[in-house]
This record gives structure tokens, C-alpha cells and sequence, in this order.
């Protein structure tokens, strides 16, 4: 079937001596290889005129047709993909589950067979792996010179994968100081609560306030307060004890810190390093006299065994302890007992 004259093979040369009724049969013969050549021919440049990537295996899995958008998508000219069998193209994760796929296909006469479309991995010549989506479906055997033929259709999902994840750090991340945003917050202290009181784990929760920031910014510029802001957000992202906490943006010069399974005397350890790094912080890279200096006020609470009914009310205990420290002095811990 790689050649469409091969379905010429076989064909019984004319003798002198035919009755005229092998005479018609071979007449009838030889308009349905014309037909079947011409079938193949129209199937060859089907292929070739779609804008999408697509190849054709046949009944065995071998690489009969693709066209040179498919060719572009695994990185390999056409003529070394002739055929290879396909399943070998396939991640590993997904050969199996393909194969056994197509194996069923065979025997049945029942049209339409299709699949997908199904992300999958495939493996490119020049190394590594791309994203597609990939439809499968059977094609008429009328079309396909008798032979099962099988076509694939091909979208490639780099770009899009790319342009997703690009488009979901902006909808989960503060642009301003790179850490997580309100939403993402939010998200994360339902999801994390939910885990934490269905496996009983303790959940600490840190509220962090920036003392007199609105001073700050009237002495020095919002230019120099977003610096501010940014400086401070790497320090408590830099202290971070393992990668399941989250530290975000609260609003403002706010932050808040997450940390699943950690006790209170956890989070009180994680905001005294938070205020001392935050003390060392150096302003006159930035311009701003040597004497520069910002410190943090901190509300600590923790849920375990069931101390708080909810998530906002773990929340409310952090911001409760918060305003305490402020109201004593600020530049201080409070914790929520």
C-alpha cells in the first residue's frame, strides 16, 4: 500500500484464447484496480492538502501516508517515517495503551471506529517530547484498496500548554511581588484546611504587616515602596521551610504565609527568622539613606483538633493577633493561643 502501484500486483496477463465472459471479468478487474488506484491517489493527496498534521497506518501499525505538517511535528523528514511503526513514536507511558487500542480495531466491520481526541506524548528525533492532542479513526476500506487503514489527526499543544501556564501564573500570582495572589490564597487555605482536618494535621497561619509603610511610601516614593515590597516579599519566600507552604500577598503591605502540618511553635519559629532577615535588610542600594530601616509586626494561630470551626476563622485568629502586636509596639510577634 506505500506504493500506489502495487495494487497492480498480481494482475493475470491477457490471453489470446478468452471466452468473452472472462473477457468481461477481466474488464470488471481491471476497472476496480483503476478505481482503487485512483482512490489511493485522491487519499495520498487528501493527505497532503490538510492544514492539520495527520498520518495513515495500516492494519499492522506501519507509517503508510503522513503529510509534511506531521512530518514537522516529530522533527523527521517524511521518508524516514515511512514505514516505522507508529507506536514506537508514542511515549513509552502511552505505547501500550495505543497498541492494545488498535489491536481490537481489527476484525470489526462496523464503521465509524474512532478515538479521541486524547492527549498524549510523543518522541521527537531531536530529543525530548511534545504535547499533542490525537484523534484516531478507521477508514472505509472502499476508499483504502481493501486494506484496513487507520488515520491519525494531530494537534500540536506546546504553544498552548506555554500560553496556559503563562496565563495561569498571572491569574494565581501577584505581579508586583512574584508571590501568590489573594485568589490563589484563597484557593489554597480551602484546599489546605480540607486536607488538614480530614488527615488531622496541624495548619499555621501567618500574618504579616509592613510597620508604617504609608510613611515609608510619603518619605520616599511608591517607586522606592514597591522596592520595598519586593525586598520583603524574597525574604519570606527565601525562609520558606519546605515547598508545600505558600507565602502570598494579602493586600497592601500584607502577606500571608501558609504552613501545612506545622504546630504554632513552628510558625513562631519561621516569623522570628522572617523578622530578623527583614531587620537586615539594606535600603541604600536602592538610593535611600544608610539608615534606612523597615521591620514587620506578625500574627501567629494555628488549628489543631478541631480549635477553629473554619478556615476564615483561623484567618480572623491570625489578624486578631496581628493588630494585637501592632497595638503593643509593633516590630513584634503575637501569637493566637
Amino acid at each position: 500500500m506505500s506504493d500506489i502501484r502495487n495494487v497492480n500486483q498480481g494482475l493475470s496477463v491477457k490471453s489470446d484464447h478468452q471466452t468473452p465472459q472472462q473477457t468481461n471479468s477481466r474488464f470488471s478487474t481491471q476497472t476496480d484496480i483503476q478505481s482503487l488506484e485512483r482512490n489511493l491517489l485522491n487519499l495520498h493527496q487528501f493527505v497532503n492538502a490538510i492544514a492539520e498534521a495527520v498520518f495513515v497506518i495500516n492494519n499492522q501499525g506501519v507509517i503508510e501516508m503522513l503529510n509534511p505538517q506531521m512530518a514537522s511535528v516529530l522533527a523527521q523528514p517524511k521518508q524516514n517515517l515511512i514505514g516505522q511503526k507508529w507506536h514506537h513514536l508514542l511515549h513509552e507511558n502511552y505505547r501500550s495503551q495505543y497498541q492494545q487500542l488498535t489491536n481490537s480495531w481489527q476484525g470489526r466491520n462496523t464503521l465509524p471506529i474512532t478515538h479521541g481526541p486524547a492527549e498524549v506524548v510523543l518522541n521527537r528525533a531531536t530529543g525530548g517530547c511534545i504535547e499533542i492532542d490525537l484523534s484516531l479513526s478507521v477508514l472505509p476500506t472502499e476508499i483504502c484498496a481493501g486494506e484496513r487503514l487507520i488515520l491519525g489527526v494531530v494537534h500540536n499543544l506546546s504553544h498552548y500548554k506555554a500560553q496556559y501556564q503563562a496565563l495561569r501564573k498571572q491569574a494565581y500570582t501577584d505581579c508586583l511581588t512574584g508571590l501568590a495572589n489573594r485568589h490563589h490564597l484563597q484557593e489554597s487555605l480551602a484546599l489546605i484546611w480540607g486536607e488538614s482536618v480530614s488527615n488531622q494535621q496541624p495548619l499555621s497561619l501567618i500574618i504579616i504587616d509592613i510597620d508604617y509603610f504609608k510613611a515609608f511610601n510619603d518619605k520616599y516614593g511608591h517607586v522606592n515602596g514597591d522596592r520595598c515590597l519586593k525586598s520583603i516579599a524574597q525574604v519570606i519566600k527565601a525562609q520558606l521551610p519546605a515547598r508545600d507552604c505558600l507565602a502570598a500577598r494579602y493586600g497592601g503591605e500584607e502577606f500571608v504565609v501558609l504552613m501545612p502540618r506545622c504546630h504554632l511553635q513552628d510558625a513562631e519559629l519561621l516569623a522570628k527568622n522572617i523578622q530578623s532577615a527583614v531587620s537586615r535588610l539594606e535600603f541604600a542600594r536602592l538610593g535611600l539613606p544608610a539608615s534606612t530601616q523597615v521591620t514587620v509586626s506578625q500574627g501567629v494561630a494555628c488549628e489543631f483538633n478541631g480549635q477553629f470551626r473554619t478556615a476564615e476563622a483561623l484567618l480572623c485568629a491570625a489578624d486578631t493577633a496581628l493588630y494585637r502586636a501592632k497595638n503593643e509596639g509593633r516590630n513584634r510577634i503575637s501569637l493566637c493561643f
